[in-house]
Order: C-alpha cells, then structure tokens, then sequence
C-alpha cells in the first residue's frame, strides 16, 4: 500500500543528509539574501556559487571556512499550525476536507536539504573545499491519500502506482580557480572553473511499486510489493564553469553553469530489496502500527549503476553602493532529479553595512520548487573573523505559517 512508501521515504529522509535546492550550498549570508548570490559571493563561497568571483579584486588575499552548515526542510501541502493542530486528533470530515485541499494535484511533496563545509580555504584566484551535501525527496501522489481519508465504495478496489522517493549523500572535493579575460578601464571579463572529486556514502531510491487498496467496513485494507535500489559507496566527479562581465565599480552581471559536468558510479554493495506490504482495517483518525505490517521479502545485488546531478544555469546581476549591496538572480535546472527542479526560479537580495561591525541582509525568491521564499539574516565582524546567519520561510510570511524553513550559520576568517 502506498501508506508504507510514506514510512519508507521518511525513513531515507532521517538517515540520509541532503542537498541544497539547485545544487549550491547554503551558507549564513546567501540564505539570508534568499539564494540571490551569483554575484555576491566571495572567497570560498565563490568557489561553490560561481568560480569567476574567485577573479574580483575584492575579496581576495586569505580565506579560511571551517564548519559552515545549511538544513531545509520542505513540504508543499501542511504547515506547521495545520501538523499541530491534526497531530493526534480525531479527524472529522470538515478535518479530513482540509488536509486533502491542502495537497495539490500532483501529491504530497517532502524533501529534506542540508550540507556542510568542513573546510573552505582560498587564496588570491585558488580555492579548496571540503564539503559534504545530499538529498532526499519524496512524492505522494493525492489518490491514495483521499482513499485513506474517505474510502471508496464497500468492496470496491483501487489500484495503486506511481510513487517515489529518492535520497544520496556524498563528501566532495574542490579545487577551483577565477582568471581574466579582458579588461578596459573599470571593465574587466571574468572566468573561473571548479573541478570536483566526488566520494559517494549512499544512495537509495523506489524504483518500483505495485499494489491495491480495498475498502471494508472496518477500514481500508490492502497489500503491495515495492523494490529498492541502493548502494554504499561510489566514486565520482562534477565540473562547474562561471562567467562574469564587471562593467564598473558598481554594476556586474554572470552567468555560472553549475555541474556542466557530473557523474556518481555507484558500485559498492549495490543491491536491491524487495518488500511486501499488508494492510488490515487501517483508518485515518485511529492510525494503528498494528494494521501494517511490513516484510523484507528479498535482497538480491545488482550491477553498478550512475546517477548524475542535471546542469543548474543561473544568471545574475548586481549593484554595489557604498554601504548597499543589491543582487538579482535567475535560476533553472536542465532537468529535475537531485536536489535540481527544472522550474524558473527568480530571487533578489540585499546587504547594508550597519556598523563597521554589523551587515544586515534581505531577500526574496519565487518560483523552483518552493514558491515564494521570504529570507533575512546578519553579519557579524569582529576583527579578522565573521559570522553570518540566515533564515528563509516557504510560501508562508510566519514560521508557523510557511511550508518550509532553511537555517543556515556559517564562518570565515579573513588572515
């Protein structure tokens, strides 16, 4: 039954870490600038949003990372008002009625997203990284939903299919550079590349699902079978390229191409497992572990398989003032899968320095995966050394009110 793909998915979602949305790590000041950074980033960070910033003037000289880390949290149909409020309760129709008009047509969408840089250090043009990222992802088409919540006929069946969830994690290593193309005056052209060895921990993903629910008096019953793909251990790799054009001390546009190339081959302990699934009088409003039961029914391995993360293109613009930074981004996928949606994204940031000791950011985005995206955060400076911290609501203005959050805190110091 589709209820145990819910179990199943939420399970990878627990043990595996994830990735940032769009492939770029979250970092204190990009979250708080709602991912509008193209342009923004530097030193370090440069060489993870976009390796022809590694080429500005400004910011380079030595950078140093050490345990900067990002986590989102994502659904596309609850809040966290709506999980409290039903967490538990007896659901009435009217109850049953919201959660159902909650979800969208396409289903259920969670996903979890996180990273970690453990070590960052740049250096004039060059830059070096350690980063860990992954992804998990779980969709829930909304037939199997409103079966469990209203049932179909006394003794009719439905047949079920179509669900999905998918879920890595993986430790890279990167070496980028920025250089110069041309300059005139004020107006220089930028490049820069990022080459990176990717060691991949584990990969999971539904690859198969067949079933069939039928309604009884006493509940929904029902049974299915569904297959796993997974491995623990790969090895890979992943390029990125970047673009900029600084037309003068103020105004700058680039273009990066994010995992222009990108390959994991999965190839130890590659396996795939076979479950069976019983369901007997389950209800909604009484959910009862004893109605499900959930067997391994076969693990059988499989030949090494690959997995690539889709090319990311993102454009961006920016204006630097003499205390106001403002930046404009647009972003798509080639593709979804990994942590990558295919949808436009557009955000827009800001940063002003406060005090000599204090930056406070801005943001919003719309579009991708998670609609509209409300952001903000700070920068603190004390001598050589910062820290930067960022929040982002998803479609929602109020963290109990929004779909989604992403926390990210990170520091650098400046030697």
């Amino acid at each position: 039954m589709k209820t145990t793909v819910i179990i199943l998915a939420s399970l990878l979602v627990v043990f595996v870490p994830s990735e940032t949305e769009a492939s770029a790590p979250n970092s204190g000041r990009s979250v708080g600038m709602a991912g509008a950074y193209t342009l923004a980033a530097r030193g370090v960070e440069a060489a993870l949003w976009n390796p022809a910033n590694l080429a500005f003037s400004e910011g380079r000289g030595l950078s140093v990372t050490i345990l900067s880390a990002g986590i989102s949290l994502y659904n596309n149909s609850l809040t966290l008002d709506q999980y409290n409020e039903y967490n538990g309760k007896f659901l009435t129709a009217e109850d049953k009625q919201t959660i159902l008009n909650s979800v969208p047509s396409e289903g259920l969408n969670a996903a979890m997203e996180a990273d970690l840089l453990g070590l960052g250090v740049s250096y004039e043009t060059f830059a070096f990284t350690v980063s860990g990222r992954g992804t998990s992802d779980l969709m829930l088409p909304k037939d199997p939903i409103e079966t469990l919540f209203f049932g179909n006929e006394i003794n009719d069946t439905t047949l079920l299919s179509d669900s999905e969830g998918e879920a890595f994690a993986s430790v890279d290593l990167g070496l980028s550079y920025g250089g110069l193309i041309w300059m005139k005056g004020e107006k220089e052209l930028l490049w820069g590349i990022s080459a990176r060895y990717i060691r991949g921990l584990i990969y999971q993903e539904v690859t198969e699902f067949r079933g069939e629910v039928f309604t009884l008096e006493t509940g929904i019953n029902g049974n299915g079978d569904f297959a796993v793909r997974s491995a623990r251990g790969g090895k890979g790799y992943g390029l990125d390229l970047g673009l900029d054009f600084k037309r003068s001390r103020r105004w700058s546009f680039g273009l990066c191409f994010a995992n222009v190339i990108n390959r994991i081959r999965w190839n130890r302990e590659t396996e795939e497992r076979g479950y069976t699934v019983v369901v007997d009088s389950l209800l909604a409003e009484d959910f009862d572990t004893d109605s499900l039961v959930v067997d391994e029914s076969y693990t059988k391995p499989i030949s090494p398989f690959s997995t690539r993360i889709p090319t990311v293109i993102r454009v961006g613009m920016a204006y630097q003032g003499q205390k106001t930074l403002l930046t404009f981004d647009v972003e798509s996928g080639c593709g979804d899968g990994m942590g990558v949606s295919k949808k436009l994204r557009v955000s827009g940031g800001a940063e002003y320095v406060l005090s000599r000791l204090l930056d406070v950011r801005g943001g919003v985005s719309i579009g991708g995966n998670q609609g509209i995206a409300l952001a903000g955060g700070v920068g603190l400076k004390l001598g050589r050394y910062s820290l930067d911290v960022g929040i982002a609501l998803k479609k929602g203005l109020w963290p109990t009110k929004s779909k989604g959050i992403s926390l990210a805190i990170s520091n650098s110091f400046e030697l």
